[in-house]
Formats: structure tokens, sequence, C-alpha cells
């Protein structure tokens, strides 16, 4: 197999693992409902918390988690098939495009949190943990997970892009960086208009 159609291949890998929306799976086993029909709509984990309870909110999101991580640590701490470390980055991003956009339920899912964080942690682990340090607090104290993961995905694309540039880590990762905070910060525009209008709903609040 040639270089490029491997890298092609590993790349539809990732896209596709991303595209499985556990966050549905769950729901329509739990409640036997369609999530995307339930709130907000996204697959994510925070809505299917609200729908099934935190356990389940907690098991999408570690699954969210998963599936975007493993075809990166396979590549980078397993067997790197010889491929480019430009790849990395643009699997990682792939996993999110899979998350935001699946191609199994119609391109409808979550928000890309959860898998852009797990590649996140696994490209630049001290990015991964910035995220982290800055995500809990801001959800913690003010109870929007949307706030928090704006904060988190800002604080992880500034650290890994700062990174990079400055040599600490691949050149290539500052386009996860860049890409991937935005991509997930647009996706959340909704949530900025009601925290700017102060109704966004917040963590544990019932639905509507």
């Amino acid at each position: 197999m040639s270089i490029y159609l491997l890298n092609a291949a590993l790349v539809t890998f990732s896209y596709l693992m991303g595209s499985m929306s556990f966050g549905l799976i769950i729901t329509r086993m739990v409640k036997g409902i369609d999530i995307r029909q339930y709130a907000s709509g996204s697959t994510g984990a925070t809505n299917v918390m609200r729908a099934c309870g935190w356990r389940w909110g907690l098991l999408a999101f570690a699954l969210d988690m998963f599936k975007a991580a493993l075809p990166l640590l396979i590549v980078i701490y397993i067997y790197d098939f010889g491929i480019p470390s430009w790849l990395h980055p643009i699997m990682g991003l792939a996993s999110i495009f899979g998350h935001i956009w699946p191609v199994f339920t119609n391109f409808r899912g979550g928000k890309g949190v959860a898998s852009g964080l797990s590649a996140l942690i696994v490209l630049s682990p001290w990015s991964g943990l910035i995220a982290c340090v800055s995500f809990f607090p801001f959800t913690l104290f003010t109870r929007y997970v949307s706030l928090g993961s704006i904060i988190g995905s800002l604080s992880g694309g500034i650290a890994i892009t700062t990174l990079s540039i400055f040599g600490y880590i691949e050149p290539s990762y500052c386009a996860f960086g860049l890409v991937g905070s935005a991509l997930t910060i647009l996706k959340h525009r909704d949530n900025i208009i009601r925290l700017l209008n102060g109704t966004e709903r917040k963590f544990g609040a019932p639905s509507d």
C-alpha cells in the first residue's frame, strides 16, 4: 500500500471512529429515545446526562474520549506505520469532525468536546492538562458546562499552539490547536448567545 493510501485510510479510520454516536446508542438502550430530539439535540455527554442521569453521561463522555484517542494512540505510541508527524493533527481533527458530523447518523452529532479533549491529551498531555484545569473550575463554580467547555477548548488550543510554535512539540500540532478549538467554540455559538442573554441552562437544572 502506498503511503498516500495509508494516510487516507488512517484519516478515514479516525473519522469513522469519531462518527460512532455513543450518546445516541446509550439513550436508545436506556430510555428508548432519540437523543437528537431531546433538550439541546446534541448526542454529546451533557445531553445524555440530562436524559439518562450522570452515570450514563459519564459513560458517554468516556466512550467519546476513547473513540478519538484510539487511532492516535496506535500511530503515535504503538506502531507509526511510517507516517509523517503532520498527519497526527489531521487524524485528531478527523475524529472531531466525525463526532460533530457523523456519517452514521445523518451528520448530526455532538459538539466535539470529549473527542477534542482526548485527541489533545494524546497529542500534548500538558495541553490536555491545561484544558482540564481550565474546564473544571469554571464548570463547578458557574454550573455552566458550556462555559467550561469553551474556556477549556480555548486554553487547550492556545497551549498546544504555543508549545508547537516554540518547538517543544511537533510544529504541525498547532493546526490542531487552531482549528480544533475554533471548531468547538463555533459549535457553542448558541450557548454563547444564551450565556450573554442569561438564558443558558445550568448543570443540574431540569429540562424544559
